[in-house]
């Protein structure tokens, strides 16, 4: 995986061809690997590897980020199905106030 994540760094070959450089004929075994060892897929390594400028590809940071987008993202679907609820549950309830009221 060591030979693998430096032709990531240092070549322009496809993530197959690297993965048979380094004695994998399977693409997705290899994608699997890599993942298992360095948290990110090869092609992600690569981009981020590049991004950063050619300096350290922090797979945590990553992680965390992704994370934090799901996070907001169950908290925002929760939001919405609490006002669902309570829009259900409020509506009735003053509807029936309103008849009760005018007829008083």
């Amino acid at each position: 995986m060591e030979r693998a994540k430096g032709l990531l760094e240092s070549s322009f070959l496809s993530v197959k061809e690297i993965a048979f450089q380094v004695g994998l004929n399977d693409e997705s075994h290899f994608v699997r690997d890599f993942k298992a060892t360095y948290g990110l897929s090869p092609a992600i390594y690569r981009s981020q590897f590049k991004s950063n400028g050619k300096g350290n590809v922090n797979a945590d940071e990553n992680t965390n980020n992704a994370e934090q987008t799901h996070g907001a993202k169950q908290s925002n679907k929760v939001l919405q199905q609490l006002a669902q609820v309570a829009k259900q549950s409020i509506l009735p309830s003053l509807n029936l106030l309103v008849y009760v009221l005018s007829y008083m």
